[in-house]
């Protein structure tokens, strides 16, 4: 299994990407271009926090609390005071890292369904319509930034089942395919744990916002022409401004 520390790292470049060209084709502005690129690190951190070591769990809780107070401060900065900030952004810091991170560890077990493609797929729907109906963002935003957590968990999860295959003596270690999975049925706590969250996600799928102006933003035929234009130099020539 990758570290924390490999995690960060290409969780941060594969957001500075993703989120670098969505603000390049004029999907997004510039300020929901940094906020993506923060919510993919969150989400290539998630998977972190069920770690069975203390350290990676508090560093990763650590980061989640603070990132998400910072982006508390940054969304309300034109409503509330400056004292009310404060007191905002330290509420959620103390709630999250000292408060959910021991719900965390006694009910969630390593590698288990936190560590698969519907929980991957989970975060990404809460991000959305937090940001959606708590904060006020449109459905193509809130979606981006669902999108970009899901894909920093997926970034996670993929370097997990990467760091399973051993080249050097060419075989499988067991680790192999506990991440990139979709289900666990081993054991009835697995079965119950799985249904749970496929039950979690059609509920809250159901009240989502509107993912239809996402799809066609994203996918269109306009879209696909803007990232051609912007994949490479259009005048041919490299690094020449």
């Amino acid at each position: 299994m990758a570290n924390f520390e490999t995690h960060f790292k290409v969780a941060t470049l594969a957001s500075a990407i993703i989120s670098g060209t969505l603000l390049a084709t004029h999907t997004i502005e510039p300020n929901h271009a940094v906020l993506a690129f923060g919510f993919g690190i969150l989400g290539g951190i998630l998977p972190d926090i069920d770690s069975s070591n203390s350290k990676p769990i508090t560093i990763a809780f650590n980061l989640i609390s603070l990132f998400l107070s910072i982006i508390a401060v940054f969304i309300k900065a034109d409503v509330y005071s400056v004292a009310e900030m404060i007191i905002m952004a330290g509420g959620i810091f103390m709630i999250i890292r000292y408060g959910l991170i021991e719900v965390f560890r006694k009910f969630v077990i390593h590698r288990g369904m936190f560590h698969s493609i519907p929980t991957a797929t989970l975060w990404g729907v809460i991000v959305a319509i937090i940001m959606h109906y708590l904060f006020d963002y449109d459905e193509l935003v809130s979606w981006i930034y669902g999108l970009m957590t899901t894909l920093g968990y997926l970034v996670h999860l993929t370097l997990d089942e990467f760091y399973s295959v051993d080249l050097y003596n060419r075989r499988m270690k067991k680790s192999f395919g506990t991440a990139l999975k979709f289900f666990m049925l081993d054991k009835p706590q697995d079965k119950l744990y799985t249904i749970s969250i496929y039950l979690a996600l059609f509920m809250l799928i159901s009240i989502a916002p509107d993912y239809h102006f996402f799809v066609d933003s994203i996918f269109s035929e306009e879209a696909l022409k803007n990232f051609q234009t912007v994949l490479l130099p259009s005048d041919g020539k490299w690094f020449s401004k």
